[in-house]
């Protein structure tokens, strides 16, 4: 957080114009493998800082937040378990652009990184054979603090322009370092997070500052 705030303000420093708004679409990929019904939201949505510096160059901060959840489950003959899990999803992408210098629609392409969060909470019931002739139910539920997750992120769209508005339809492509969502089974399937995701976004912005 120190590291994007002594950005933001080197950036300000140097930008020829900044623009505020909002950011928000939709994943187009799978959050959750196939071993797992995943109940995710697939919008997306939150702020956004772009601020545009000299020779084509432009750094964009987002505050991206999302829901994800999944329902799974397994059976055999000594334990019947069913798993349900919904969590609140913040990414924090930072990315650098760089755009060809038309006058009213700018194409441009990006790069960055991202670092996201996720908490929630985490159901869990079923059944295990206790006895020979018994089986014992079970319900437990207890909050969830996955891993934090850094990703590798590469886009592309256009800038148009009218006025101090500002639109920006894209597609963004994140790689993420781990599967913070990793469940084993016993004697049956794993369920676990996907790591490479593509969105497609448009953020509206309005020039506070700048050319």
């Amino acid at each position: 957080m120190r590291l994007a705030m002594f950005l933001l303000s080197g950036c300000y420093c140097a930008a020829q114009s900044v623009s505020f708004g909002v950011v928000g679409g939709g994943r187009s990929t799978d959050d959750i493998n196939f071993a797992a019904v995943s109940e995710s939201k697939r919008y997306i949505i939150g702020p956004m800082i772009d601020i545009g510096m000299p020779f084509g160059f432009g750094i964009e901060f987002d505050a991206l937040y999302s829901r994800e959840g999944f329902r799974a489950g397994n059976s055999t003959p000594l334990a019947t378990t069913n798993i349900n899990s919904h969590s609140n999803v913040w990414q924090l992408p930072i990315v650098v652009k760089q755009s060809l210098p038309f006058p009213v629609v700018k194409p441009f392409v990006e790069v960055g990184y991202a670092p996201r969060f996720m908490n929630g909470s985490i159901d869990t019931s079923g059944s295990f054979l206790a006895t020979p002739t018994q089986r014992q139910s079970f319900n437990m539920h207890d909050s969830t603090d996955w891993a934090a997750s850094h990703g590798v992120v590469f886009g592309g769209g256009v800038r148009l322009h009218a006025g101090r508005l500002r639109l920006m339809p894209e597609v963004r492509y994140t790689h993420w370092n781990n599967m913070p969502i990793l469940i084993h089974f016993p004697d049956g399937p794993t369920v676990e997070s996907a790591q490479d995701q593509v969105d497609v976004l448009i953020g509206v912005g309005w020039k506070i500052a700048g050319r």
